[in-house]
């Protein structure tokens, strides 16, 4: 049998082919890699952004929280004002409930917040932040003064000189008026009756107030 010769442009020709199958192979698979990595950065960068919202929601739960313990301050600074009368709890002993019983005209109610009492007129103070909304009358409990601040709402009562008149934006610790006296039975003369709502609801006191040290 004759052998044929390949003529000389026909493995140049292979060669070339070969180049270019192996260029397109290492084209797609470096786009590949590309793409992969631009898709782990992705992922690193939204893991990396959760991460970082979590965080702060969690840190300002926290915050929320230690704002929480201490809300508000005792509604005086005078050091020889005392508690006549605790909040009427219905959850409480029956002992402490008999305690948190106010007398007037024969007849026992029960104490709807805290009533404070002195031999000598004290200072009343704001016990939160908040806007002056009302400044009252009452037969009983004399002048009484609302303040109130977002779901926060103090009212102060058996006031005797109001500092503060309505729409008065008021600081903690400001002086809003003077203890005064009412009907209500007490030891001492000068009184002061502290209620508390949150959301429109009558709490105790106490949950909101600093506590003594």
């Amino acid at each position: 049998m004759k052998k044929r010769k390949l003529k000389g442009y026909v493995l140049p020709t292979i060669y070339l082919m070969i180049l270019g199958v192996m260029a397109f192979g290492i084209t797609f698979l470096s786009k590949n890699l590309l793409n992969n990595q631009v898709k782990e950065d992705e992922h690193y960068n939204y893991t990396m952004s959760v991460f970082n919202e979590n965080e702060e929601g969690e840190e300002q739960e926290v915050n929320e929280q230690n704002e929480n313990k201490s809300i508000a301050i005792k509604p005086f600074t005078n050091e020889n004002v005392k508690i006549a009368k605790e909040f009427y709890s219905k959850e409480d002993t029956e002992e402490n409930q008999q305690k948190s019983l106010i007398f007037y005209e024969n007849t026992y109610m029960p104490n709807t917040g805290i009533l404070y009492e002195s031999d000598e007129v004290f200072d009343v103070v704001a016990s939160i932040d908040g806007i002056v909304k009302d400044i009252k009358e009452d037969e009983i409990l004399g002048t009484h003064l609302t303040i109130e601040s977002n779901e926060i709402t103090t009212i102060y009562y058996t006031l005797g000189e109001t500092k503060v008149k309505v729409g008065d934006t008021i600081k903690k610790g400001s002086i809003i008026a003077t203890s005064g006296e009412s009907k209500l039975i007490t030891e001492k003369k000068q009184t002061l009756l502290f209620e508390v709502y949150k959301n429109g609801t009558l709490i105790n006191p106490n949950t909101i107030l600093e506590k003594a040290e």
